[in-house]
């Protein structure tokens, strides 16, 4: 996950350094009525640091839909393991698959669910499968954190301004135009593998060509002319999973990019796959 981990450091690829800034992104401000529905779900928030993972709020947490709130210098990833499958072993495989180990790739994969997370200074809601032991990690920090939840208890979705749907291929789907602020529902409906987003702002009229010609290319310098400071990352999740995810952006013209390494394809991440697709925010 060698490329992963790039990305979630802030790099979209080895060989393009530069095309992920720093994020702009500041939580939205809610509504009285999402408040209320705020105020009515269960939250934790996360502190992500370079040497350690800090989780509030989870005591007597039950899984279902929760709030999650992520400050520090990561982005906060969700996950659950399979029985027999623990956070080591986790660690191991992705320390394999970034020498070129698929089948470590492959087992991560299946081991885990990926539940789904923000970057700091960010907020969203992510679905807990069931009652379990969840651990938090990050590639910004060097440590993890744990919690439990007990019995699931259903929590309403809350209200969204649009889609993104990561699906087989891959690619995407979902809603062509979003506001400039609000939330949005992240839906992974691919059933083979797992996907996070990054919007990354581009100038206005910018192809899906030009910025696939750019990943794709060896050269070292200063980011093309169509790339733009604003930008947006989330956490994986895993086939059939969904979150939410409230953000504040400037209006304009956004590709939606994964740089999820795919297995079947020797760890190339899904970007240079062409999971490629441009939308507005108005």
């Amino acid at each position: 996950m060698r490329l992963l981990r790039s990305a979630r450091a802030g790099i979209a690829v080895a060989c393009v350094s530069t095309l992920v800034a720093a994020p702009l992104l500041v939580p939205t401000t809610s509504t009285a009525a999402t408040a209320r529905a705020e105020a009515a779900m269960q939250s934790i928030s996360i502190k992500v640091a370079k040497k350690a993972i800090t989780i509030h709020g989870a005591k007597g947490l039950h899984a279902g839909r929760i709030k999650v709130k992520v400050s520090g210098k990561g982005v906060a990833e969700i996950l659950m393991f399979a029985k027999g499958y623990d956070f080591a072993d986790f660690r191991k495989d992705v320390a394999a698959s970034d020498k070129g180990d698929m089948k470590a790739l492959k087992r991560a994969i299946a081991r885990t669910t990926f539940v789904g997370g923000v970057q700091p200074g960010s907020s969203g809601t992510v679905v807990l499968p069931k009652a379990g032991d969840y651990t938090v990690f990050s590639f910004s920090s060097r440590g993890h954190g744990e919690f439990s939840a007990a019995a699931k208890r259903q929590t309403k979705q809350p209200k969204v301004d649009g889609t993104i749907v990561g699906k087989t291929g891959p690619r995407w789907g979902g809603s062509s135009t979003l506001p400039a602020a609000g939330t949005f529902k992240f839906k992974n409906a691919d059933s083979t593998t797992p996907h996070f987003v990054i919007l990354q702002q581009v100038a206005e009229g910018t192809t899906t060509d030009q910025v696939l010609a750019a990943l794709q290319s060896e050269e070292q310098g200063p980011p093309p002319d169509w790339f733009l400071p604003a930008s947006l990352e989330t956490a994986s999740l895993s086939s059939g999973k969904s979150m939410t995810v409230d953000y504040d952006l400037p209006p304009g013209q956004y590709v939606v990019m994964c740089f999820f390494p795919d297995p079947k394809m020797g760890g190339m991440p899904h970007a240079l796959m062409g999971m490629l697709e441009m939308i507005h925010l108005q």
